[in-house]
């Protein structure tokens, strides 16, 4: 919290340089708030590697891990290879 303190008293001197010979701040109804909102966490094992996922149900937003499959990786690469090859040979002996 000192260090935000500081920046602020920085920012409010302006100016390119600043020098703070005495900074003294007192803290006043400090209090504590807590935030409710419908988080669900789950986790799950797939090939023996253990996911872990965190949703927002107030906006939907998911955070988490995901497998990855090598196979259709690889296969979606190869039909873009595929297709860009076929494009090729038949736009490329139109001329």
């Amino acid at each position: 919290m000192a260090n935000i303190i500081e920046g602020d008293v920085r920012e409010d001197i302006g100016g390119d340089e600043q020098q703070i010979d005495d900074m003294s701040t007192q803290y006043f109804d400090t209090t504590f708030k807590h935030l409710l909102l419908p988080v669900y966490a789950g986790a799950y094992r797939f090939n023996g590697k253990v996911f872990q996922i965190v949703v927002n149900g107030r906006t939907g937003e998911i955070h988490g891990d995901r497998p990855y499959s090598v196979w259709k990786i690889a296969f979606l690469v190869a039909v873009i290879l595929l297709v860009i090859f076929i494009l090729v040979v038949i736009f490329g002996n139109s001329q």
